[in-house]
């Protein structure tokens, strides 16, 4: 397939089947992705793979923990809170990204932005493969416990969580917004 093709026909996968994701794997499309960006220091990031039951729960329970605790998370019954933590079960591996914070901001964006091209680049090799992944930075995870349960260090910053699944049926496309509509052209000033 070529590259245009695959990065339109790439979805995030919502839905995935019970067929585990094996960790080689995991590691093969990290390492391919990670060579596919060229301005990558390899000390300034890493991941934490979740790939068992028993990972996943605790995960899903550090995901969850401030949602449950909040004025908002206390009005959802109990098992509308089940349901969310089984969905968060039922995904067979997530990899979370963390990228290192630097001396500047300058070096914090470098590389923030790299890896982000590293998840981008793991998520077409792994769509590649009828791997489907959802990337998650929602508000609900971005908290302090969540970010001891998974090990954040203090000159780390977390970047994202990819859920990892296989899947029996592809999503069909959204819309997309065109890069005309995205285009300004600078004349020396901008309004």
């Amino acid at each position: 397939m070529k590259l245009a093709e695959l990065i339109k026909e790439r979805r995030s996968i919502r839905k995935c089947n019970s067929r585990p994701v094996e960790q080689e794997l995991v590691v093969e499309l990290l390492s391919s992705a990670a060579r596919l960006q060229p301005s990558i220091d390899t000390g300034s990031w890493r991941v934490v793979y979740a790939g068992t039951p028993e990972a996943n729960k605790r995960l899903a329970d550090y995901m969850l923990a401030q949602m449950s605790q909040s004025k908002l998370g206390k009005l959802i019954p109990g098992k509308l809170l089940d349901v969310f933590k089984k969905r968060f079960t039922d995904i067979p591996a997530h990899v979370i990204v963390m990228s290192s914070v630097g001396s500047d901001r300058l070096t914090n964006d470098r590389n923030y932005s790299a890896v982000c091209g590293i998840m981008q680049s793991f998520q077409l090799l792994g769509w590649e493969r009828g791997l489907g992944m959802l990337w998650d930075t929602e508000s609900m995870i971005q908290h302090e416990g969540f970010f001891q349960g998974i090990g954040l260090h203090e000159d780390e910053r977390f970047v994202g969580i990819l859920h990892l699944g296989y899947f029996d049926k592809t999503p069909r496309s959204r819309k997309r917004t065109p890069a005309e509509q995205k285009w300004t052209v600078y004349q020396g000033q901008v309004n």
